[in-house]
C-alpha cells in the first residue's frame, strides 16, 4: 500500500512539475507573442510615428534653436494667457518644459480651448508635444488662475535653415453646450 501511495505521489509531483514548466513556457512566450500582435495590429506605432524616414535621430547632432513663446486670446474672451518665459535657447533632441498661465477674468464659469501655431509652419512637423494644455478643453471658475506645463522635444532632424521657432497659442471660447468634459 505504501508503494502505491509513493507511485501516486510521484505521478502527482510529475504532473505538477509539468504544469509549472508549461506555465513558465507560456509566460516566457508572451513577450514575443505580444510584439507580433502589436506589429500586426499597429498597436505599437507610437515608436514608429516618431521615426523620421531615412535619418536616424541618434546620428544627427543636437544643435541650438531659439524658441519664442507667444499667446493670444479670441477677441471678447475674458481670459489672460501668457507664457512665463518669452524666449529660450534650447537644443534639438532636448526635453523642454515650459509654463503658461491662464486666468479667467470674468464673473462666470468659462471653457476654452488652446490651438497651437508654429512659425515657420514647417517647424510643426518637428515639434513633438508630450504634455500640453492644448490637448483638451479647460474649464475655469470665475477669477481662477492656473499654470499649465507644456513638455516638448524638437526633433534633431529639424532642417538647418530653421534656427528659430515661434510657438503661439490662440485661446478660443467653447460655448457651454459644446464643451466636452
Amino acid at each position: 500500500m505504501a508503494s502505491g501511495m509513493q507511485a501516486a505521489n510521484l505521478t502527482l509531483l510529475r504532473r505538477l512539475l509539468l504544469l509549472v514548466l508549461l506555465m513558465f513556457g507560456f509566460a516566457w512566450g508572451l513577450v514575443p507573442l505580444y510584439r507580433v500582435i502589436c506589429e500586426v495590429t499597429g498597436l505599437n506605432r507610437v515608436v514608429v510615428a516618431d521615426a523620421m524616414p531615412g535619418r536616424d535621430a541618434a546620428q544627427v547632432a543636437a544643435r541650438p534653436v531659439v524658441l519664442q513663446l507667444d499667446a493670444m486670446v479670441q477677441p471678447g474672451l475674458p481670459w489672460q494667457v501668457r507664457p512665463l518665459q518669452s524666449r529660450l535657447q534650447v537644443k534639438t533632441g532636448q526635453f523642454i518644459q515650459l509654463q503658461y498661465e491662464l486666468r479667467n477674468n470674468s464673473r462666470q464659469q468659462v471653457v476654452g480651448q488652446a490651438i497651437p501655431r508654429y512659425l515657420p509652419a514647417e517647424a510643426a512637423a518637428y515639434v513633438k508635444k508630450l504634455e500640453c494644455f492644448c490637448l483638451r478643453q479647460q474649464l475655469f471658475q470665475p477669477g481662477e488662475t492656473r499654470r499649465f506645463p507644456v513638455v516638448l522635444v524638437i526633433d534633431r532632424a529639424l532642417p538647418a535653415a530653421i534656427d528659430s521657432i515661434t510657438l503661439s497659442y490662440s485661446v478660443f471660447d467653447v460655448p457651454q453646450g459644446e464643451a466636452r468634459p
